[in-house]
């Protein structure tokens, strides 16, 4: 009976550390979001062009 309540408290312990993990990474995706929208916004999107030596491409001068 003891391994019963062993088991049911490591899957609720399980359980609540799994949410609080889950909480944590959404407060910090959308930190992170926030963030690069500002960055983005400010700056204009560069156009690229193909190097035709090595095929790579790079932000257009």
């Amino acid at each position: 009976m003891v391994n019963v309540f062993g088991a049911a408290a490591l899957a609720v312990g399980g359980y609540v550390l799994y949410r609080a993990v889950r909480r944590e990474m959404g407060r910090v995706e959308n930190r992170v979001s926030r963030a690069a929208r500002k960055t983005t916004d400010a700056q204009p999107m560069k156009t690229l062009e193909r190097d035709p030596e090595t095929g790579r491409y790079r932000p257009k001068d």
